[in-house]
């Protein structure tokens, strides 16, 4: 039985990176995994080792993990027939992960396996997070493009950049909704009571 939820999970991570693929294919992004050292050989309080070695600290709770993103774009127009058009955008993406790494792990082997799954259901919800700021990235170049030729440059490009923030905010709130719907993480099994 709990082989076949450890391949279940397997397929299901790589099915949403298949899925992810096209994303990545398209926007350039930069991934920084960070990682905070914890001893877990002499604990049997998985939660209490993690929260004491975490060094994210937010809004007075602490949490085992943490993805920050930031998406910019540039824009590239022309003037053609009196107006200024859009002619091209990119995007870039920077992603930072920041999880646990057990320099020693748990003696026992059923803790070891709970820290195991914990970690790797923790890697899944923070994945997500990082999917956003794709998913923006690549709103944002279609945004972008769609925006009317202007009379003038400075008018596209204050109505381009209107669009890319309005995206982001729009994102973040997807985020915050995301993080409620799964309680950080929890729903997705990255959590240890």
């Amino acid at each position: 039985m709990a082989a076949l939820k450890r391949h279940r999970r397997i397929l299901i991570a790589l099915l949403c990176l298949l899925g992810c693929a096209p994303l990545l294919a398209r926007t350039p992004a930069r991934i920084d995994q960070r990682t905070y050292p914890v001893d877990l050989a002499n604990t049997t309080d998985l939660r209490g080792a993690l929260s004491a070695a975490s060094p994210i600290r937010e809004g007075g709770r602490v949490y085992h993990g943490y993805t920050r993103w930031f998406v910019r774009w540039h824009s590239f127009w022309r003037v053609n027939d009196g107006l200024c058009r859009m002619q091209r955008v990119s995007t870039e993406v920077d992603i930072e992960f920041t999880l646990p790494n057990a320099t020693r792990q748990p003696r026992d082997r059923a803790l070891r396996q709970r820290y195991t799954d914990f970690l790797n259901a923790l890697r899944t919800h923070e994945q997500g997070h990082a999917d956003f700021a794709l998913q923006a990235a690549q709103q944002i170049e279609q945004a972008l493009m769609a925006v009317p030729p202007q009379p003038d440059c400075d008018q596209l490009s204050a109505a381009a950049n209107a669009r890319g923030h309005a995206i982001l905010e729009h994102t973040r709130a997807l985020e915050r909704a995301y993080d409620d719907r799964t309680g950080h993480g929890r729903t997705q099994g990255a959590f240890l009571d």
